[in-house]
């Protein structure tokens, strides 16, 4: 009996004190999955860097603030990334705004790509929607039947034409100008026409998905679409009130006591019944809800490492949507001169399509192509010769397809070790050639561009504020906490939701336990 007791007692000290410590980490996690879970309803907010640690602040055009840059005149270039586009001149000297017409926030103008045709129209791809500049101001221009992100944005063979990507198919933009009475090109009566199109299957391609996508969806809810949502976005309000009332049921019991030696009786009374009452409350919806919430705190663990690694390798035959192998994974396209037909990078790969999308692509060998992080390409660049130069968070290589050759960009050696690891030293964001009379400028996630010394950021530029989206994610995955914990940031998810089911278990088990314990002995039947 006695040992009952002191298990007992330790079930409930450990639930105590542990469920005190996650409290506040578990709203932090409730609070930022709710964000994540509705991205274009928090669109429109966004977070000043200056509250957020040094790692987010823009020092070296960092953080993706510039991703790439096409030439406006012989001295000005069009740079563009994480938070819009800026006209600059050839030594990143003089930086004006450029940004008129694409949407105020930041989330919003997160430009993907920027080309000019042939005729000089300068179009890009934000995050959602696909924009022309009309010589005043950007011009939104609706895909049909479009409501997912936008992936990518491309000039055809003869440059005169366009292709935007999606993150599950293709759209053809093209269609001839009317001219105005003073010759001038209006928006307004165009006549572009956007057709849609998707990648066929290639040869003895089985769709596959990786068990970490499956248990992303499963913690996202997504797995069951709106309603799943839904029901995610009230086990995390569960989970808030769980932790609300047990700071409360903490703190309380001291308050009572102080109380007591001061004679208070009636703010005593008070104060028991506010314990009563959260405590109702906390042990009610935690036992009723125990599944659902080690359902959200099980999958939450095993999407980051170590769990995240061989989820990640794993992969189960998957169910194609409306007929389409590619839903999702679509990342970047690049019309290939030497071969004469579109170079795809997709979540599966490298895929040769034709021209026109009409026959079977071919998906090429994986071992045979530079390794891209699970992120997507950064930088896509073709040399024009066959050659390309491919960037991601997994470094950055020069590939020539047909001589079966990759070279690692940073060192000038052959890659030939596949490391399975897929994050590399050299988190490449963003490539340009406008700089500095032809320079190749390598932009690092973290470190900034490669220009021999510290640049100093203009001021227009690092005034950029973060996405509340972007600051909501940094925070459910605990990279946030890199600067205080290092490289153990990593384990952060994995350690706070095994300490967080831990504690859900010890309430139920307490819970069990005293209701096994007040429930009537049945008489035993007599033989």
């Amino acid at each position: 009996m006695r040992d009952k007791k002191n298990k007992h007692f330790t079930w409930k000290k450990y639930h105590r004190w542990f469920g005190l410590v996650l409290s506040v980490f578990m709203l932090v996690f409730c609070v930022s999955g709710i964000i994540l879970n509705h991205r274009q309803l928090f669109a429109d907010y966004d977070v000043s860097r200056s509250i957020l640690p040094p790692a987010y602040h823009i020092q070296n055009f960092n953080n993706g603030v510039i991703k790439g840059s096409i030439k406006a005149s012989d001295d000005s270039v069009l740079a563009y990334g994480y938070g819009g586009i800026w006209l600059t001149d050839s030594k990143m000297k003089s930086w004006k705004d450029f940004n008129k017409g694409l949407p105020k926030n930041v989330d919003g103008r997160n430009i993907r790509n920027m080309v000019q045709t042939k005729d000089g129209e300068i179009w890009c791809a934000a995050t959602m929607d696909v924009y022309r500049f009309d010589g005043k101001e950007w011009k939104r221009f609706s895909l049909p039947d479009n409501h997912e992100r936008i992936a990518d944005i491309a000039l055809t063979k003869d440059s005169m034409s366009l292709i935007a990507m999606t993150r599950s198919a293709v759209y053809e933009i093209s269609g001839k100008k009317m001219k105005t009475a003073n010759d001038k090109i209006d928006a307004a009566s165009e006549n572009l026409m956007a057709t849609r199109k998707i990648i066929g299957q290639p040869e003895g391609f089985t769709p596959m998905v990786t068990l970490f996508k499956t248990v992303w969806h499963l913690h996202s809810g997504a797995f069951f679409g709106l309603t799943g949502r839904l029901i995610v976005d009230a086990i995390a309000i569960v989970l808030i009130i769980l932790s609300i009332t047990g700071i409360i049921l903490f703190i309380l019991p001291y308050r009572i006591r102080r109380q007591k030696r001061l004679q208070a009786r009636e703010r005593m009374v008070k104060l028991g019944k506010q314990m009563v009452f959260n405590a109702k409350w906390h042990n009610k919806l935690g036992y009723a809800t125990i599944i659902l919430t080690l359902w959200i705190s099980i999958t939450g663990m095993c999407l980051r490492p170590p769990l995240m690694v061989p989820l990640a390798m794993n992969k189960t035959t998957e169910k194609v949507k409306d007929g389409n192998v590619w839903h999702d994974k679509l990342r970047a396209i690049r019309w290939d001169a030497a071969e004469g037909n579109w170079l795809v990078s997709t979540s599966e790969g490298f895929l040769r399509v034709d021209e026109h999308f009409q026959h079977k692509p071919i998906l090429l060998n994986k071992e045979k192509a530079p390794k891209v992080s699970p992120m997507g390409v950064t930088v896509f660049e073709s040399d024009g010769k066959g050659g390309w130069l491919i960037g991601s968070f997994s470094g950055m290589f020069r590939w020539y397809p047909e001589k079966n050759l990759i070279v690692d960009y940073f060192t000038g050696k052959q890659n030939i070790e596949k490391s399975m690891i897929p994050i590399s030293n050299h988190l490449v964001s963003g490539y340009s050639k406008d700089f500095f009379g032809g320079k190749e400028v390598v932009f690092d996630y973290s470190k900034g561009a490669s220009l021999g010394e510290t640049a100093s950021t203009p001021e227009l530029l690092s005034a950029t504020p973060m996405s509340l989206w972007n600051v909501a994610l940094e925070l459910h995955v605990g990279r946030c906490y890199s600067p205080f914990l290092g490289p153990l940031s990593d384990l952060f998810v994995f350690i706070s939701g095994l300490l967080i089911t831990l504690v859900l278990l010890s309430g139920y088990i307490i819970l069990h336990r005293r209701k096994k314990k007040k429930s009537p002995k049945l008489p035993q039947k007599s033989l």
